[in-house]
């Protein structure tokens, strides 16, 4: 059984230590209780006010690389459209593919970017550049993107992680982890929405595991005065963070059982649209970087569509579709998504030329990315490619640019370095520009 809910909020790090948010919000809580507001709806309201004071990224990661010319860009009229159509959306002028009615209805909501250029077109290579914002080094293992914010918004006193990944990869080994920042900032992956990982819950109960947990710190206390104290130290930290966890009284946080069947059923039932509820529930609770995956779930071809592609895409299409839509309503609804950045992406794009069965090669000219909430400027469309789908015409940009945003809106500063195991600093962008469109300037 999970522990019920008893505690919320965020600091400037992203997060709130759960004793100093119950300390500051329990005399109105208490107060808005007696005149009748439900007790969890002051807590949301009291922690909206501190979770003002950092911001969170949701990452929807459609793994393989989405084709264009199937999500948001079609070019009808153009031989290399295949059988899809255009559909209108809530802005004027601003057509998308049909296979996205949910999402055609919150295009409001969205900063759409339709000429985004890179020079990786191969699986791990282009993985590794969208994650971490650097080209694939062999001489170092940059950290994903998520394991960046983890480690900007740190608070050691939060309880949940601070980076959690939902789904599993569709290859294993094309994964990109904490690297060069090391097991701590790496996430916690949960590989099905509303279930804990293995060996989550504690096997005795609170009381036993302390004293337990009490006993290893007087052993280590010796280890550590008898020569290993950076071993210990790096133990204890381990431990620490997997108590605090374990102990939570937020674990129920990862079930979804509390929410209405109403709102489930608008995600999707299905692993990516119970993967974005998850993620506002993670969000809403002060994690500060959830990445949720789309990978289809049937095979491992994921939006990696070079073969079938007028079988596979429609299914992916509509799984992503009510999950992307949903997503961003109950943000908004929640005012959470001021504070919340979203982001829909995969590594690249699909080829213009149109295989028999309507497959597509990779492509990493013209793809599409899009931003919402945190201070994004939505509602409109950058960029454009020509009547084909082949060359960008308008508005080049490229993945520093993109990162540098990413900073921009969650207010890290892209310039600061942190410094590796061997004693490398490196930034956490290198170059790159704001896109002036995204942040309003």
């Amino acid at each position: 059984m999970l522990y019920p809910t008893l505690d919320l909020g965020v600091t400037g790090h992203g997060v709130v230590s759960r004793r100093g948010f119950l300390k500051a919000a329990s005399g109105t809580c208490a107060a808005a209780t007696l005149m009748g507001v439900p007790w969890r709806s002051a807590m949301l309201a009291q922690a909206e006010e501190l979770r003002k004071r950092g911001k969170s990224m949701i990452l929807l990661w459609m793994d393989g690389g989405p084709s264009q010319f199937d999500c948001f860009n079609p070019k009808i009229g153009s031989e290399n459209q295949g059988p899809t159509k255009a559909i209108s959306t809530k802005l004027p002028g601003f057509d998308i593919c049909e296979l996205w009615p949910k999402t055609a209805q919150v295009m409001d909501k969205i900063a759409m970017i339709r000429s985004m250029k890179s020079k990786e077109a191969e699986h791990d290579r282009a993985i590794t550049h969208l994650r971490t914002g650097y080209p694939p080094s062999p001489a170092i293992r940059y950290p994903t993107w998520g394991s960046i914010v983890a480690h900007e918004r740190e608070d050691r006193s939060f309880d949940l992680p601070p980076f959690v990944r939902v789904g599993k990869p569709r290859i294993a080994n094309r994964d990109v982890d904490a690297g060069v920042l090391g097991v701590a900032y790496s996430p916690f992956k949960v590989d099905e929405a509303g279930k804990l990982p293995d060996n989550t819950l504690p096997t005795v109960d609170a009381e036993v595991l302390k004293r337990r947990l009490a006993l290893s710190g007087k052993l280590d206390g010796e280890f550590a005065r008898s020569g290993g104290a950076q071993v210990v130290s790096d133990k204890r930290d381990i431990y620490e963070r997997t108590s605090r966890f374990v102990l939570s009284p937020r674990l129920n946080t990862f079930d979804l059982n509390g929410e209405s069947d109403k709102l489930r059923d608008a995600y999707g039932r299905t692993p990516f649209g119970q993967g974005c509820l998850l993620a506002r529930r993670l969000i809403e609770q002060g994690v500060s970087f959830v990445e949720v995956l789309s990978t289809g779930n049937r095979n491992d071809q994921g939006w990696d569509t070079h073969k079938k592609g007028n079988e596979d895409v429609p299914y992916l299409c509509n799984e992503a579709d009510p999950a992307y839509a949903a997503l961003l309503t109950d943000l908004a609804d929640r005012g959470m998504l001021d504070n919340t950045l979203v982001v829909w992406m995969g590594e690249f794009g699909r080829t213009p030329k149109l295989k028999s069965d309507g497959g597509r090669d990779h492509y990493a000219e013209g793809w599409q990315v899009g931003l919402s909430g945190a201070g994004v400027k939505m509602g409109q469309v950058i960029g454009a490619t020509d009547k084909d789908g082949v060359k960008v015409t308008d508005r080049p940009i490229g993945v520093q640019d993109l990162f540098a945003t990413f900073s921009h809106l969650l207010g890290i500063n892209p310039t600061k370095e942190y410094v590796t195991s061997d004693n490398r600093p490196i930034r956490l962008v290198e170059g790159g520009t704001p896109i002036p469109e995204i942040i309003g300037t």
